[in-house]
């Protein structure tokens, strides 16, 4: 990766650095080469825990964390100082995002950078069906127990009585639209009632609760999307399979 090859005045920023394990992989290539700035963004609290971590396991490192969304962390860099930066947007949380919310974010970032500062975003590419699917259902229901952690959020925020017995993981992927779509699958019929909103839902067997999409891309997608918004492509990378890119760009 020799376009990440940082000069000690470029500070490193990741937005959603969460429990930062995606980050040592950077990590260990950049301390290698000097002393690394790092401002973590992130709304989770786990940030000072995982701030904590990286100091101890990293001598090269000092850390700035910015516990908010990601426009507030990015507005409060724009006018921190005039040190170059290398926002990181790791994993594929990019494709979380609807076409237009996801255009609109990218232009945030655009507008929040310098001129000379550069922008690294991970992106899931189109591929197979059956690959799609088997990773979203996986045998080991990682990512089922991940979308059932819903309905107990909401019973803990929310005060409903969501029984999470009641309903099953269900993952498809939609290729007209080049998308995974996430749902929670109801067992059979039920009634449930969310107090702080006021509401009560009558749910049939087989009735699903929608929950996440997860877009992918092709190349020449995610090229000509980054280009329309103003940026300028340095490099793209792949892994083997060709699954899954990292994009490197700046601002002129």
């Amino acid at each position: 990766m020799n376009y990440l090859l940082l000069d000690d005045d470029v500070r490193l920023v990741e937005l959603g650095s969460g429990s930062s394990v995606k980050t040592r992989l950077l990590l260990d290539i950049l301390t290698s080469q000097n002393k690394i700035e790092y401002f973590p963004i992130d709304i989770s609290e786990i940030l000072a825990e995982s701030s904590e971590q990286l100091l101890s396991d990293y001598d090269d490192l000092t850390i700035t964390g910015i516990i908010d969304t990601y426009e507030g962390g990015l507005e409060f860099l724009k006018t921190y100082d005039k040190k170059k930066n290398l926002i990181i947007f790791l994993g594929s949380s990019y494709g979380n995002f609807s076409p237009i919310d996801g255009y609109k974010f990218l232009e945030k970032v655009y507008s929040t950078m310098k001129p000379g500062d550069l922008f690294l975003i991970g992106l899931d590419l189109v591929k197979e069906k059956i690959i799609l699917e088997s990773a979203y259902n996986d045998s080991q229901k990682i990512t089922a127990e991940f979308n059932l952690n819903v309905l107990s959020r909401i019973n803990d925020e929310l005060d409903a009585d969501f029984n999470l017995d009641n309903f099953s993981h269900h993952a498809i992927y939609n290729q007209k639209d080049q998308r995974i779509e996430m749902y929670l699958k109801s067992l059979g019929e039920q009634s449930v009632v969310i107090s702080k909103s006021n509401l009560k839902l009558m749910l049939d067997k087989d009735d699903l609760i929608h929950t996440e999409y997860s877009h992918k891309y092709r190349l020449s997608e995610i090229h000509d999307l980054l280009d329309d918004v103003g940026f300028e492509l340095k490099h793209t990378w792949l892994d083997e399979k060709k699954h899954f890119s990292l994009t490197l760009v700046s601002k002129n």
